[in-house]
C-alpha cells in the first residue's frame, strides 16, 4: 500500500485513502485474477471436452483392456494357487507312502471297507470320511492294504484344501495298481465298472512323463467326471518314487463353480466375462444369453464310463452361431479388443490370456453403455462449472461490501490514533508531560509507547544534563582545568575561569583569537596556527597540542589544548568549536626529573659495562698466567706429594674463578640484552648421544649410571646449539655434584603441551641424588641462590640454573623443576618444535629404510645456507654410524675440526674464505685418517681451474638424495681400501 502524497494537492482524509488504497490493490486485483481464473477454467473446459471426443475411443479400448487383463491375471492367481495345492498333495502322498504304520492304524482302516464277489476293494457307506476303491484289476493277494492305511492320513490335507477354497468339488489319489481315494466320499462301486484300469482316463496319462516331462501341475480341459460329479477342470500332479511313476493326485472345480464366479464379478459398464479354452467356452455370466442366446446345458452321460469323455465345448456352439463368430473373431491374437456383432447388436470384447492355461478370458461391453456414463459425468462437470461461476460473481459481491465496511472501520480507528499520537508528539517537542495512552492496533501501541519513553527520555536528558554541567563545573573548580568554546563567525573565545586564574590574569567574560595568540609561546605559535589551519579546511578534530602561555608574572606556563569542532555549516565550514585546557605544568616538570633519571641510569648501565670489560681483561691477564704456570708446574716429576695437591688446589681454584668471570659475564650480557643467539633446527637425539660421550669421564668417576630413554630420538626443535649445551651441562653438572655415590641419572626427550598451551619439545635431565625441598622451588632459579648448600663442600657459584633458565626463555622455552627431599631432582628444559617435514619426506621417498656406514665418520657441513645443513643433518638421523656437524663460517669450521677430525668435508657456500684455502687449512692440522672432500652449489670464478683431488663429488644446493648414496658408496670403498692397507702395514711392522 502507497503512502499518502501531499504534494499531490490537499492532503486526502485518512478514511478515503484507504479506501482508495484498498480498492486499488485488493479488490481490483482479485476482481481480475478471478475473472482470468474464470476464463481459464471455461477454455480448460473447452479443451478437456474437445480431447475428450477424440480420445474417447482411445480411453475406452484401454480401459476395457486393462479390465480384461486385471481379471485374466486374477484367474491366472487362482490357477496358480490350485498348482500350489496339487503340490502340497502330492508331496503329503509320498511322504505318507514312505511312513511307517502302526498297527491299529491298519485294523481301523481296513474295518471301513468291504469285498465284492468280483474281487473289488471299496467303502460302502458314507461314514464322513474319504471314499476308497481298489479295483479287481489287481488281485486280492496283489491289493497293498498298508498303502490303503497310510493313505487314509491324507483325509485331513484332503478335507482341509475344500474348506480352505469353496470352488474345489474334491480331491483324489489314483494309484498305477488301481488303487483310487476321493474326498468326499463317493459310490465308487457304483460308478466304476468292475475291473476297470484307471490309468487308462485322462487325469491319469495325462501326468505320465510321455505326457508331462517336467512333472510339473498340469492342467486339464473339460471334462466329464467319470465318477458323477458333471463336468469339471482337473488339476493334475504325478507321484514319483524316483522315475517310478506311483500314481496321480488331483483337485477338481465344476465349470458351475466357475460360471458362478464370473457371475459374481461386478464390472463397470455392466460388462460380463467369458471364459473359454479353445474352441470351447468353459463358463460364461447369464448377462451373456442376449447376445449369444439362451443356452441347454451339455447333457451328461451315464455313469459308469468306460472311456474319458472330453468335450470339444462344455456349451452346444451349434445353437449359437454368434459364439462361433466370436471364436474364430479372436483366435489371431493372444489379446487385444474388437467390436463384434452380436444378437442384441455391436459388442466391444477385450480379451487377455490367463498364465498357466490355454484359457482366454473375454470382457463383453455394450458401447453405449460406456457413452452413457461419460455422458452422464460431462453433465455433471458442467453444472458444477456453473455453480463455481455463480459463486465466485456471488462471493465477490459479498466481498466488496465487506470491504467497504472494513474500510470504514479501520479509517476511523486510524484516524482516530494518529490524531492522538501527533499530539504526543506535540507535547513531547513542546516539553510538556505525556500520558501513556493505549491502542487497538499492536503497531500504534508500540509507536504510543515509543513516544512515553521518548519523553521520559527527554525528562532524563535534561536531567542528566543539568547534573554534568554542575558535575563538570566542580570537575573544573577541583583540577583547576577549564573548558573554552569558540565562535568563529563572531570571534568569540569564552574561557572558563579557571583558565585566567591559571594565568594570573583578571575573570573575563570572552576574548579574541589574537589576544590568545599574543600571550602563546613563539616556538608553539606555528603548530597552533597550522592546527587551525586544518581544522578551517575540513578536519573534525584539533588534535591535543602542549602549548606555553605568558603568565601575569612574566613566567610561561605548561598547558595542553584539546578540542572539537561541534558544529559546520553546509559547505563544511566550521561554526563552533569546543575543549579544554588542561594545566600540565607539574607534568612537564616530572618529565624533566624522569629524564635526568634516565640518563643517569644509562650512563649508570654504560659504567658497568666499561667495569666489567676492564674488570675481565685485567682479572684475565693474571689468572690465565696463573693457570699456564700451575699447568707447567703439574709437569714437574720432581715435586713432593704435597707440593703437588698444593698445584693442584691452586689450578683448581683458578678454573673455579675463570668459570665464575665467564658466568658474570654471560649473565650480565643477558641482562643487557648483548648475548646473540643464533637458533636453528637440531635433532636432539643425536645430540643427546654426543653430549652423553662427553661426560662419561666425569660419570666413571662419581660411579654413576646414565641412561637414555629417548623414544623420541627423531625429534627436532629450534635452539642455539652452543647455548643449548651450556644449559644441559649446567643441568648434568649439578645432577652430578648433588648425587650421591653408585647413584643414577636419566636422560630422556620427549614432546608435550607447556603450561602456555602450546605443543613444545621437552629434555628431561633426573637424578637419584638429594633433590630440594620443594617449597624452595621459587629460589631455585634466582642468581648466586644454593638453597643453603653454600658451605656443603660442593663446588658452584648458583647462576648456573638462572643462566640457563634465561637462555631458555631467550629461545622461546622454560626450564621447570621437580622434586621430592631426599629422592631425587628432575629438571625439564622446553623448547619450540622444529619443522623438518619437507626434508624428512625427502628422505623418505628415496629410502625405505635407514643406511649404515660401516665405520663411524663424522662429515662437517660448512655453509651459510640454513637449507643445506639442515638437509644433511635430517639426512644423518636416518644413517647408522655417521654423525653431522655443522658450521656457518670459516673460523668456526677450523675450530671444529680441531676437536672432531671428521673424515669429510662438505664445502657449500663459504662467504669469509675460499673454498681452497679453507681446505688447505684444514688439512694443516694434526689427523690420523685421510680426509676426502665434496663441493655442493655454485662453484665460483676462483674454482674454474679445479679443486685439488681429495674433492671426489659435486652435489646441488641442497643436496639431493642420488648425490649422498653415490658419497656413503664411495666412502665404504675408500673406508674398506684404508683399513685393508692399515692392515698390511701392522702386518709388515709385526
Amino acid at each position: 500500500m502507497s503512502k499518502p502524497r501531499p504534494t499531490d494537492g490537499a492532503p486526502r482524509p485518512t478514511r478515503r485513502w484507504v479506501w482508495h488504497e484498498l480498492l486499488r490493490h485488493a479488490l481490483v486485483p482479485l476482481l481480475v485474477m478471478e475473472v482470468a481464473l474464470l476464463g481459464g477454467y471455461l477454455g480448460l473446459h473447452w479443451l478437456v471436452a474437445q480431447q475428450q471426443e477424440a480420445t474417447r475411443e482411445d480411453l475406452i479400448r484401454t480401459q476395457l483392456e486393462q479390465l480384461s487383463r486385471y481379471e485374466a491375471e486374477h484367474a491366472g492367481m487362482v490357477v496358480e494357487d490350485w498348482r500350489r495345492e496339487v503340490q502340497q498333495l502330492a508331496h503329503s502322498a509320498l511322504r505318507e507312502m514312505d511312513a511307517p504304520i502302526a498297527p491299529g492304524e491298519r485294523v481301523r482302516e481296513m474295518a471301513r471297507h468291504v469285498f465284492s464277489e468280483d474281487g473289488t476293494l471299496y467303502v460302502a457307506e458314507d461314514d464322513g470320511e474319504a471314499g476308497s476303491y481298489y479295483s479287481s484289476l489287481a488281485p486280492s493277494y496283489l491289493q497293498d492294504y498298508g498303502k490303503v492305511a497310510r493313505l487314509s492320513r491324507l483325509d485331513t490335507v484332503m478335507q482341509d484344501m475344500l474348506e480352505i477354497r469353496p470352488e474345489l468339488r474334491q480331491a483324489w489319489f489314483s494309484s498305477y495298481d488301481g488303487y483310487f481315494r476321493i474326498k468326499p466320499w463317493i459310490d465308487t462301486h457304483g460308478i466304476f465298472t468292475p475291473g476297470v484300469d484307471l490309468t487308462s482316463y485322462g487325469f491319469y496319462y495325462l501326468a505320465d512323463d510321455r505326457n508331462n516331462p517336467t512333472r510339473e501341475p498340469v492342467v486339464t480341459p473339460a471334462y466329464q467326471d467319470p465318477v458323477g460329479g458333471g463336468w469339471l477342470i482337473s488339476t493334475l500332479m504325478p507321484v514319483h518314487r524316483g522315475d517310478f511313476l506311483e500314481g496321480v493326485v488331483g483337485i477338481d472345480v465344476t465349470l458351475d463353480a466357475l460360471a458362478k464366479h464370473l457371475e459374481s464379478t461386478r464390472l463397470p459398464w455392466n460388462a460380463y466375462l467369458v471364459l473359454v479354452s479353445g474352441n470351447s467356452v468353459l463358463a460364461m455370466s447369464e448377462a451373456g444369453q442376449k447376445d449369444f442366446g439362451v443356452h441347454v446345458p451339455p447333457r451328461i452321460e451315464p455313469t459308469p464310463l468306460t472311456h474319458d469323455r472330453f468335450l470339444e465345448t462344455a456349451r452346444d456352439q451349434s445353437k449359437s452361431p454368434e459364439m462361433v463368430r466370436l471364436l474364430h473373431g479372436i483366435d489371431d491374437a493372444p489379446h487385444g479388443m474388437r467390436k463384434i456383432p452380436l444378437l442384441a447388436g455391436e459388442r466391444l470384447v477385450a480379451w487377455y490370456p490367463v498364465a498357466g492355461t490355454d484359457w482366454r478370458l473375454l470382457a463383453v461391453v455394450d458401447p453405449q453403455q460406456v457413452e452413457s456414463g461419460i455422458q452422464h459425468w460431462n453433465t455433471r462437470f458442467n453444472q458444477l462449472g456453473y455453480v463455481m461461476l455463480v459463486g465466485l460473481i456471488a462471493f465477490f459481491l459479498v466481498l466488496l461490501v465487506v470491504m467497504r465496511w472494513r474500510a470504514e472501520s479501520m479509517a476511523t480507528t486510524l484516524s482516530e490514533a494518529l490524531e492522538r499520537l501527533s499530539d504526543m508528539a506535540l507535547r513531547i517537542g513542546r516539553g510538556q508531560p505525556v500520558v501513556r495512552q493505549r491502542f487497538a492496533l499492536q503497531e500504534l501501541d508500540q509507536a504510543g509507547e515509543a513516544l512515553r519513553e521518548a519523553a521520559l527520555r527527554r525528562d532524563q536528558i535534561e536531567l542528566e544534563r543539568a547534573e554534568d554541567a554542575r558535575h563538570v563545573e566542580m570537575v573544573m573548580a577541583a583540577s583547576g582545568d577549564a573548558t573554552w568554546r569558540y565562535d568563529f563567525e563572531r570571534d568569540d573565545l569564552h574561557f572558563h575561569e579557571n583558565f585566567f586564574l591559571m594565568m594570573g590574569l583578571p575573570i573575563q567574560a570572552s576574548m579574541h583569537l589574537a589576544d590568545l595568540d599574543a600571550m602563546t609561546h613563539p616556538e608553539d605559535l606555528a603548530g597552533m596556527l597550522e592546527s587551525r589551519w586544518r581544522v578551517l579546511h575540513g578536519d573534525s578534530w584539533a588534535e591535543a597540542r602542549d602549548v606555553r602561555y605568558r603568565h601575569a608574572d612574566g613566567s610561561w606556563v605548561w598547558m595542553q589544548v584539546r578540542g572539537q569542532v561541534t558544529r559546520r555549516d553546509g559547505d563544511g565550514r566550521p561554526l563552533r568549536a569546543t575543549g579544554v585546557v588542561l594545566d600540565i605544568q607539574r607534568h612537564k616538570q616530572t618529565l624533566q626529573v624522569l629524564e635526568a633519571a634516565r640518563d643517569s641510569a644509562t650512563e649508570a648501565s654504560q659504567s658497568k659495562s666499561r667495569f666489567f670489560s676492564s674488570f675481565s681483561h685485567e682479572i684475565r691477564t693474571p689468572l690465565n698466567a696463573i693457570l699456564g704456570f700451575t699447568d707447567l708446574l703439574a709437569d714437574e716429576s720432581s715435586l713432593t706429594r704435597e707440593q703437588r695437591r698444593y698445584v693442584d688446589e691452586a689450578g683448581h681454584a683458578a678454573s673455579q674463578l675463570s668459570a665464575l668471570i665467564e658466568d658474570v659475564l654471560q649473565m650480565s650480557s643477558l641482562e643487557a640484552g648483548e648475548l646473540p643467539l643464533d637458533c636453528q633446527p637440531l635433532s636432539i637425539g643425536q645430540h643427546l648421544i654426543r653430549l652423553v660421550s662427553q661426560y662419561q669421564p666425569r660419570l666413571d668417576q662419581a660411579e654413576l649410571t646414565l641412561s637414555l630413554a629417548l623414544e623420541e630420538a627423531s625429534l627436532w626443535l629450534n635452539a642455539d646449539r652452543r647455548r643449548l649445551d651450556q644449559i644441559l651441562g649446567n643441568l648434568m653438572g649439578n645432577a652430578i655434584k648433588y648425587n650421591r655415590a653408585g647413584g643414577w641419572i636419566r636422560l630422556a626427550l620427549g614432546r608435550g603441551i607447556d603450561s602456555h598451551g602450546q605443543e613444545m619439545a621437552w629434555v628431561d635431565v633426573e637424578d637419584g641424588g638429594f633433590g630440594f625441598d620443594p617449597n624452595q622451588a621459587a629460589q631455585l632459579f634466582q642468581p648466586f641462590s644454593r638453597l643453603g648448600r653454600e658451605d656443603s663442600g660442593i663446588e658452584g657459584t648458583g647462576l648456573g640454573l638462572a643462566l640457563s633458565r634465561e637462555l631458555a626463555r631467550r629461545m622461546q622455552g622454560e626450564i621447570t623443576a621437580q622434586s621430592v627431599l631426599g629422592e631425587g631432582a628432575c629438571f625439564r628444559v622446553w623448547l619450540p618444535l622444529a619443522d623438518v617435514s619437507a626434508h624428512e619426506q625427502v628422505v623418505k621417498a628415496a629410502w625405505s629404510a635407514d643406511q649404515a656406514l660401516p665405520v663411524a665418520c663424522r662429515w662437517l657441513v660448512i655453509s651459510t645456507r640454513a637449507e643445506d645443513r639442515l638437509r644433511l643433518e635430517v639426512i644423518g638421523s636416518h644413517v647408522a654410524n655417521l654423525d653431522i656437524i655443522t658450521a656457518s663460517s670459516a673460523a668456526q669450521a677450523l675450530r671444529l675440526v680441531r676437536d672432531v677430525s671428521p673424515c669429510m668435508v662438505i664445502f657449500g657456500d663459504v662467504a669469509d674464505m675460499s673454498v681452497a684455502s679453507l681446505f688447505s687449512e684444514i688439512q694443516r692440522l694434526p689427523r690420523e685418517a685421510p680426509l676426502w672432500a665434496v663441493r655442493i652449489g655454485e662453484r665460483t670464478g676462483a674454482e674454474a681451474d679445479g679443486l685439488p683431488p681429495e674433492f671426489f663429488a659435486v652435489g646441488e644446493s641442497p643436496p639431493g638424495m642420488l648425490d649422498v648414496e653415490h658419497w656413503i658408496e664411495w666412502l665404504i670403498v675408500r673406508f674398506r681400501e684404508f683399513l685393508e692397507a692399515r692392515e698390511q702395514d701392522e702386518e709388515r711392522e709385526r
